[in-house]
C-alpha cells in the first residue's frame, strides 16, 4: 500500500513544512529523521491524519486521494508517550482492546488466541499478569504496539518509539517494527539520532531539515547519495549522525540547499532500490480501480464494534479500575468517613437544640462546602491524565466519545451514592437531626445532587484545562456560587443588580433544600435545654430571619436537575471541542 505525500503545514503565521513530497513503500520500515524542530512529528501527525487544521497539499493511497474515514480503518497512530491503563494488567488491557476492536461474533476463545499470538511474538506473554504501571519502558512501548495490532492495521505510525529507552530496549523495539513491516505492513516512525546498528534496521529513511526534504531512499543508498552531492561521509562515521549534522547546518547552511535541490524536496525516487519499477500514480489507479474501493467501503461504521458493545466493555473496564484506584475510590470513601466524623463531633446534638440553631445552620453550609469541593477538585486533578488516554483511543477508533462519556457517568454514580450515603448517615445521626425517614431522604437527595453537580462542574474544567490551571479556576469560580448561596448575605439583602446571581448558584438551591428538609414540613418547636432563652426555638422565626421558604424543596430539586443536565451536556460538548481543538 504505497502512500504518496505532498504536504505543507502552517501553524499561525509560521510555515512548518515547506511543500515536501515523498513516497512511502509497502512492507517497509521507514524512518523520518531530522534535528529538533525539523518538522518530524508534524509530518507524522499530518500523515496519520491526527493533524487536520492548517494542512495543505494531498496524500494519495494506491494512487487515489486519501479518504480519512477509510484510512483510519486501516491505520493506527502510537504517540511518543505510552498512554496505557496503569491499573490494568497486560492481559486485561489486551482483552479490553480485543473486545472493542474485534468483531462481536468472535467468542472469547478466538479473541484469546489472537491476544496470545500477539503477546508471544512481542515477548510480553510472561508479563500477562503484570499491571501496566509496573512495566519497564521497553515493555510499555511493546504493549502500546500490541494493543494496536489486535485489528491488524496495514499502516502504523509511531512517534519517537525509542525515546527514553536503553540501547537494548531500542534494538528490541526497532527489530519488532521491522519484523511487523516485513509481514506486510507499512510502518513509519520518527527517530532522532539512531546508532549505526539501529539505523541499519530501517528499510527507508526520509530526512527533514527546517521543513524541507534532504533525502529519501534506502538506508544503504544514503552514503552514495551524499558522496554524489559532493559531501562525502567520513570513513567510520555513522551515516545517521552525518546526515543529521548536515541537516543542522554544522557544515554550512548552503549544504542544506544543495541536498534539498538534489532530492527535489522529496520528488526524486532514484535512491530507492529498483526505482524504475516503482509504479506511477496512473498504474496504481489501474491496479486499484474504484470497484475495489466500493467493496472496501461496505462497512460504514466509524468504530469496529456497535455502541452498545462499546458501552458494556467501557463500563466493565471502569468498574475494574475503580476497584483498584486508591484515589478515586478508596481515598474518597475514607475522606467522607473522616470528614463526617469530624463534623459530627464538632456539631454533636446541634440538630434538636433550640439554642444551637445557628450552629446547625453553619453545619448545613459546611456539609454543602464538602459536597462541592471534594468531588469537584478530585475530578479536576484526575481527569486530565485520563484525557491523554482518551485522545489516543478515540483517534484510533476504539470507541465513540458518547460511549466513553456514558461509561464514566455510569461507573462513578454508584461510588458517589455510596460515599454520599456513608457521609450523610454519620453526620445526620451524630448531629441529632430529626429522626424522620422523609426528612433524611430529602437531606440525602440534596447531598447527592450537590455532589453530582459539583462533579459535572469539575469535569467541565478538567476537560479543557490542565491540572495547574484547573486547580486555580475550580475554587475561583466556586466563590461566586458561595456568595449567592444566601449564607453570609441573605437572599433578601442581595442588591437588585446582583439578585440574578442567586438563580444560577446551585449552592443556593442546595442550602434551601437542606433548610426545607431540616426545618420544613411544619417542624414542631425545638427543645431548649442548654440555655434559658432560645430565640430560634420556633423554626418559623429562624426561617423568617434567613429569608428562606421551607416549601421550596421540589423547586430546588427541579433547579438542581436542570443545572445537572446543563453542566453534563456542557462538559460533553467541551470534551468534544477539546478532541477537535488539539488536532
Amino acid at each position: 500500500m504505497p502512500l504518496a505525500v505532498s504536504a505543507r503545514f502552517e501553524e499561525g503565521t509560521k510555515q512548518i513544512l515547506h511543500g515536501v513530497n515523498g513516497r512511502l513503500r509497502p512492507k517497509h520500515l521507514i524512518a523520518i529523521m531530522g534535528p529538533s524542530g525539523a518538522g518530524k512529528s508534524t509530518l507524522l501527525d499530518v500523515l496519520s491524519g491526527y493533524r487536520t487544521t492548517g494542512v495543505g497539499g494531498a496524500i494519495f493511497i494506491n494512487g487515489r486521494g486519501r479518504i480519512m474515514k477509510k484510512f483510519k480503518k486501516m491505520s493506527c497512530y502510537i504517540q511518543q508517550d505510552d498512554r496505557l491503563q496503569g491499573l490494568l494488567t497486560v492481559g486485561e488491557n489486551m482483552t479490553i482492546a480485543a473486545d472493542l476492536k474485534l468483531p462481536t461474533k468472535m467468542d472469547k476463545y478466538e479473541k484469546g488466541e489472537v491476544i496470545e499470538d500477539i503477546l508471544t511474538n512481542l515477548g510480553l506473554y510472561e508479563h500477562i499478569n503484570t499491571r501496566g504501571a509496573q512495566l519497564s519502558g521497553g515493555q510499555r512501548k511493546r504493549l502500546s504496539i500490541a494493543l494496536e495490532l489486535i485489528n491488524n492495521p496495514l499502516v502504523m505510525f509511531l512517534d519517537e518509539p525509542t525515546t527514553g529507552l536503553d540501547s537494548s530496549s531500542c534494538t528490541q523495539v526497532v527489530q519488532l517494527c521491522r519484523s511487523l513491516a516485513h509481514q506486510g505492513r507499512t510502518i513509519v516512525c520518527t527517530i532522532h539520532q539512531p546508532s549505526a546498528s539501529l539505523f541499519a534496521f530501517f528499510d527507508q529513511v526520509y530526512v527533514l531539515a527546517a521543513g524541507n526534504c534532504l533525502y529519501q531512499g534506502t538506508t544503504r543508498n544514503l552514503v552514495p547519495y551524499v558522496n554524489e552531492a559532493g559531501l562525502p561521509c567520513p570513513i567510520y562515521h555513522n551515516p545517521a549522525d552525518y546526515i543529521i549534522e548536515l541537516a543542522c547546518g554544522e557544515y554550512g547552511e548552503d549544504k542544506i540547499s544543495v541536498l534539498r535541490t538534489k532530492a527535489e524536496n522529496g520528488k526524486s525516487l532514484q535512491w530507492f532500490d529498483d526505482h524504475e519499477t516503482i509504479p506511477t500514480m496512473e498504474i496504481l489507479r489501474k491496479r486499484y480501480p474504484l470497484s475495489v474501493m466500493r467493496e472496501q467501503d461496505s462497512n460504514t461504521g466509524e468504530e469496529e464494534t456497535p455502541q452498545s458493545n462499546q458501552r458494556s466493555v467501557l463500563i466493565r473496564r471502569g468498574f475494574l479500575k475503580a476497584k483498584r484506584d486508591s484515589t478515586m475510590t478508596h481515598l474518597r470513601l475514607i475522606v467522607n468517613v473522616v470528614v463526617g466524623l469530624m463534623l459530627g463531633t464538632l456539631f454533636i446534638n446541634a440538630g434538636n437544640e433550640g439554642s444551637r440553631v445557628l450552629d446547625n445552620y453553619n453545619l448545613l453550609f459546611a456539609i454543602l462546602m464538602h459536597h462541592m469541593m471534594s468531588p469537584m477538585m478530585l475530578t479536576i486533578l484526575t481527569f486530565p491524565s485520563e484525557m491523554s488516554i482518551l485522545l489516543k483511543e478515540h483517534f484510533n477508533r476504539w470507541y465513540s466519545l458518547g460511549s466513553y462519556y456514558i461509561s464514566i457517568t455510569v461507573v462513578d454514580l454508584p461510588i458517589s451514592i455510596i460515599s454520599c450515603a456513608i457521609f450523610s448517615v454519620i453526620v445526620y445521626l451524630m448531629s441529632s437531626q430529626p429522626l424522620d425517614i422523609a426528612r433524611f431522604a430529602m437531606f440525602f437527595a440534596i447531598s447527592l445532587y450537590t455532589v453530582l453537580v459539583a462533579q459535572s462542574f469539575g469535569l467541565m474544567i478538567g476537560a479543557i484545562f490542565n491540572v495547574v490551571n484547573g486547580t486555580f479556576l475550580g475554587p475561583t469560580l466556586s466563590v461566586p456560587m458561595m456568595m449567592f448561596a444566601g449564607f453570609g448575605v441573605t437572599l433578601r439583602d442581595l442588591p437588585p443588580y446582583l439578585a440574578w446571581g442567586s438563580y444560577i448558584s446551585y449552592l443556593r438551591y442546595g442550602l434551601e433544600g437542606y433548610i426545607g428538609a431540616i426545618y420544613g414540613l411544619d417542624r414542631p418547636t425545638l427543645d431548649c435545654n442548654q440555655a434559658k432563652y432560645c430565640h430560634y426555638r420556633y423554626p418559623r422565626t429562624f426561617l423568617k430571619e434567613i429569608a428562606m421558604s421551607p416549601n421550596m424543596f421540589w423547586w430546588d430539586i427541579l433547579a438542581l436537575t436542570v443545572t445537572l443536565f446543563v453542566l453534563r451536556t456542557a462538559a460533553f460538548l467541551l470534551l468534544k471541542w477539546k478532541l477537535r481543538a488539539v488536532r
